[in-house]
């Protein structure tokens, strides 16, 4: 790890060198409130997904202010400033906690017009913890306290059960009634003081209007109390009578007319128009009579039957008696001549929302104390900070002391990533698989996206289907495998995935992304691949040879006679020409002779063997070794990242011993014992008779080589003694005293 250090606008920046990635280090408050000042291209990302992450979705989405679904730069800046101004004592969000000291709060206002520190005392005081010197995520979240409708929360609505006496309570529903109400934040409805002061100057209105009216109350009252309720009857029937009379008088002064009209009248009884009690409320009051008198009786429309029984009994009944059982054309007349100062002054009432109650209720509420009450009420509330948007604050204010700091070493930096002993939000659990745990594992939400760009970052990746049984919830992630082998690693196989909350997941793969897993697999891989070409042409050759036999068995089963050889054919094939005997001889000749130019080569000193095999193995391992050390030092996150939701703006790499870290094969406990009887244990290959077969060979390769070079097969015997006597014994001597 290499530390530089950069000094930016007076302000002392910390940088550190990490698996090749230099980074911010983020170790004091100054460095997050001098943010602004810190160039971006020295940021590790730009932007991060709101979602997928192992992080507060709530916090993200606080900070996302666009809510366009991920957190920029401009919006991590916006929350440095959000807390310079209301944080007193900034330096306590250094330390992660769900709570922030009441001094740590400053007195600067919240848009809602109150400061934080106001705000947090009124909130203690509703959740009964008045002595309380913080406060905390959990008294922020008391709802049933908080947003109760018996509670002065300072949103400026006033519900009923705010009120503490019978009078006001019943009044605060009038005014509800009659202008609609507002919501109140516990979610019931409550009055606004407009509201308020509208419905009483609505009341006095009415009132002006209805006190108007004395100066001529004679002619406008002419039914005395009953006025009122008679000119309502009246009203109800007054259109409909005048169109009685009218078509009285057509039909009377033109027949073609009222033939039209009674033609219309049909229509409405039609089968095409199945009759409905609107509809029928459309005919005729009653059907027009010669002498032009309206029946109140049984000849009435049914529809308009109950109003004009109430017209009868409150109008007509008042002026004509009550054996009044009809109406001519002049007697209405002079009922339309009676109410008209009433409609005059009726016209001019004040058209408001009190205007809905009875004109008892509204003198009943003006000569209360109703106003002054529920004034005082409206004053308290207004006292209050909203604690609606007040709470909202003060939990942002929480939750960024509890997560802003992580936030920043996962995004400015990636500190938790390189070197740190909590895990980078990005890791979202451990897979644990054909003997290994793999703890780099991302969600994949974007599969497609992720598809084209996974390749790119040169990472051994398995993609997995992670599901719970209890719940069948699922999820699907991607795992980089960085130590171990690949021969077990295949499609469909199961493994078992431990997100960050402890809960376990069946886990299988659905894809693979290959690249090298470690030099070490790499130095393998050309064995394994001929082994597997081997065993694959063994296999194909077995195949065809049975198949071959099972043909001819079943040949000479089903035909005997044409299955029995021709024995001097079969002779004539196993006659070789003396040409080709010869030919073969030379060339294998040929071929002893190089191969004892070679061991003559090999042999020529005792240590060049070993030197031979050595290099034998590095010519066949080491184009494989070094294709693989580039690409796992050209292993890189931010594709997947960037798959994921990320901006990434650094070279996020693995290297070699960070990627050894990420990935770890099972090995026994340090001090744990073998017991190493096995019953069903499978006959090893034996190794050391191989091995002594193979010196003897070399023995004997050996001395040929030498009879070959001296040409005298007794000086070569000589020699030979002295190689097995002398040579030997003597090499592996040193070999065991070193």
């Amino acid at each position: 790890m290499k530390a530089t250090t950069i000094n930016t606008s007076g302000h002392v920046w910390h940088f550190i060198q990490t698996g090749g990635l230099v980074q911010l280090q983020i170790t004091s408050i100054d460095d997050i409130l001098n943010l602004d000042k810190l160039d971006p291209k020295l940021w590790i990302a730009l932007t991060c997904p709101v979602k997928g992450l192992e992080f507060s979705e709530e916090t993200l989405s606080l900070l996302d202010t666009d809510k366009n679904g991920r957190v920029r730069v401009p919006e991590i800046l916006e929350a440095v400033s959000f807390i310079k101004k209301y944080f007193k004592r900034p330096d306590v969000i250094m330390s992660e906690g769900d709570s922030i000291p009441i001094d740590a709060l400053s007195d600067e206002l919240f848009a809602c017009g109150h400061s934080p520190h106001d705000s947090a005392i009124s909130v203690l005081n509703i959740v009964e913890k008045p002595d309380a010197t913080s406060i905390s995520l959990d008294d922020v979240s008391v709802q049933e306290k908080l947003f109760s409708p018996s509670v002065f929360n300072g949103d400026g609505v006033l519900p009923p059960d705010a009120a503490k006496d019978d009078l006001s309570v019943s009044v605060i529903k009038d005014i509800i009634a009659c202008t609609g109400g507002a919501d109140d934040i516990s979610g019931v409805k409550g009055v606004t003081r407009e509201q308020f002061a509208s419905f009483f100057n609505d009341l006095r209105a009415i009132k002006e209007w209805r006190e108007n009216a004395q100066s001529n109350a004679s002619e406008i009252f002419f039914l005395k109390y009953e006025t009122d309720a008679a000119a309502s009857a009246y009203m109800k029937v007054r259109d409909k009578i005048n169109d009685y009379y009218l078509r009285c008088s057509i039909d009377y002064y033109n027949n073609d007319v009222a033939a039209v009209l009674r033609k219309k009248e049909e229509e409405v009884f039609t089968e095409e128009n199945e009759l409905v009690p609107e509809q029928l409320a459309l005919l005729p009051l009653a059907r027009a009579s010669a002498d032009g008198t309206l029946s109140l009786g049984e000849a009435v429309n049914p529809a308009w039957r109950a109003d004009m029984d109430a017209f009868s009994a409150g109008v007509v009944a008042a002026l004509f008696g009550k054996e009044k059982s009809s109406l001519s054309e002049s007697e209405w007349r002079k009922i339309e001549a009676d109410f008209a100062p009433y409609m005059a002054w009726y016209a001019a009432r004040p058209e408001n929302s009190a205007g809905n109650l009875s004109l008892e209720r509204m003198y009943e509420i003006l000569a209360s104390d109703a106003e002054t009450l529920i004034a005082a009420y409206l004053d308290e509330e207004e006292k209050h900070p909203p604690i609606a948007l007040a709470t909202l604050d003060l939990r942002k204010m929480i939750l960024f002391r509890r997560d802003f700091v992580r936030l920043l070493k996962n995004f400015v930096s990636f500190e938790h990533f390189y070197g740190s002993e909590e895990c980078a939000i990005f890791q979202c659990g451990t897979l644990y698989i054909d003997g290994r745990s793999c703890e780099l594992c991302f969600k994949v939400t974007d599969a497609a996206k992720h598809a084209s760009m996974s390749p790119l970052s040169q990472c051994y990746l398995l993609y997995c289907t992670c599901t719970r049984p209890e719940n069948a919830e699922t999820m699907s992630i991607a795992a980089m495998v960085s130590a171990g082998s690949r021969d077990n690693l295949i499609v469909g196989r199961n493994g078992l995935f431990i997100d960050r909350q402890g809960r376990d997941w069946d886990a299988t793969i659905t894809k693979i992304v290959e690249n090298p897993i470690s030099i070490r697999e790499a130095f393998w891989s050309p064995y394994k691949k001929l082994a597997r070409m081997v065993q694959e042409r063994a296999a194909k050759a077995a195949a065809t040879a049975e198949n071959k036999v099972t043909a001819q068995m079943s040949s000479a089963v089903e035909k005997p006679d044409q299955a029995i050889p021709n024995q001097t054919a079969e002779s004539a094939k196993k006659m070789f020409d003396v040409g080709t005997i010869a030919a073969l001889g030379v060339a294998i000749s040929g071929f002893a002779a190089v191969i004892s130019s070679i061991l003559a080569l090999i042999f020529k000193q005792w240590w060049m063997p070993p030197v031979f095999i050595i290099g034998l193995l590095l010519i066949i391992s080491l184009p494989s070794m070094i294709l693989a050390w580039m690409k796992l030092r050209q292993r890189n996150i931010a594709p997947i990242l960037d798959a994921s939701g990320w901006a990434v703006n650094g070279n996020v790499k693995i290297n070699i011993p960070l990627g050894t870290l990420l990935t770890q094969t099972g090995s026994r406990p340090k001090g744990s014992k073998l017991n190493g009887f096995d019953p069903y244990a499978q006959k090893s290959f034996p190794v050391k008779r191989v091995i002594l077969c193979v010196i003897l060979l070399a023995a004997v390769v050996g001395a040929v080589v030498l009879v070959v070079k001296s040409g005298d097969i007794f000086s070569a015997v000589e020699n030979a003694k002295n190689f097995f006597t002398k040579t030997i014994p003597s090499f592996f001597t040193k070999k065991i005293e070193s």
